[in-house]
């Protein structure tokens, strides 16, 4: 998921998993506001084991897709420019590519 609710807190707590920003308004409106946390997950590893396999790993609720590369000198010149250590390349290509985006996770 790309959220969870916590709701309580404790043995109380009770934890549920958000797959959408637009699921997250009915299931506040759907248990109220009495304690309430929302946390996103912005990589695997801010997950406990258990939460993993819950949401990536079980295999009755994975989704798999099958990724076929056909350039890979330029994914990893893609992925360098987004996610290496300097800085500009990353700050041009947001620039550049700002009024395009037709799909953003923030």
């Amino acid at each position: 998921p790309l959220f969870e609710l916590v709701e309580g807190e404790g043995e109380r707590e009770v934890v549920r998993p958000i797959f959408s920003i637009a699921d997250i308004l009915g299931a506040v409106m759907g248990i109220g506001k009495r304690g309430i946390e929302i946390k996103r997950f912005k990589g695997l590893g801010e997950m406990n084991p258990k939460e993993l396999f819950e949401t990536t790993m079980n295999p009755t609720k994975r989704k798999l897709l099958r990724i076929e590369l056909t350039d890979a000198v330029e994914a990893e010149a893609m992925f360098t420019r987004l996610m290496g250590d300097e800085v500009e390349p990353r700050r041009q290509f947001i620039e550049d590519n700002a009024l395009n985006v037709r799909h953003l996770d923030v």
